[in-house]
């Protein structure tokens, strides 16, 4: 989980952040959430669909598709 934070803080160029963070916060925009969801999949050999993101509210939803 800790990777998943890191890599996360890192690709969205923040300090830090939680599971608890909200998905979509102020400056991340529509281009950096399908950033962030392209390099999720390519680190973790994963698939999230599209259609799923609606549903995501924090990161530990996002992380519900990489663990």
């Amino acid at each position: 989980m800790e990777q998943f934070l890191s890599f996360v803080a890192e690709i969205m160029e923040e300090d830090a952040v939680s599971m608890d963070t909200p998905y979509k916060v102020g400056k991340w925009d529509s281009l950096m959430m399908l950033t962030l969801v392209m390099e999720l999949e390519a680190e973790y050999g994963v698939s999230i669909p599209m259609e799923k993101l609606g549903n995501v509210n924090t990161l530990a939803d996002l992380y519900e598709f990489v663990k």
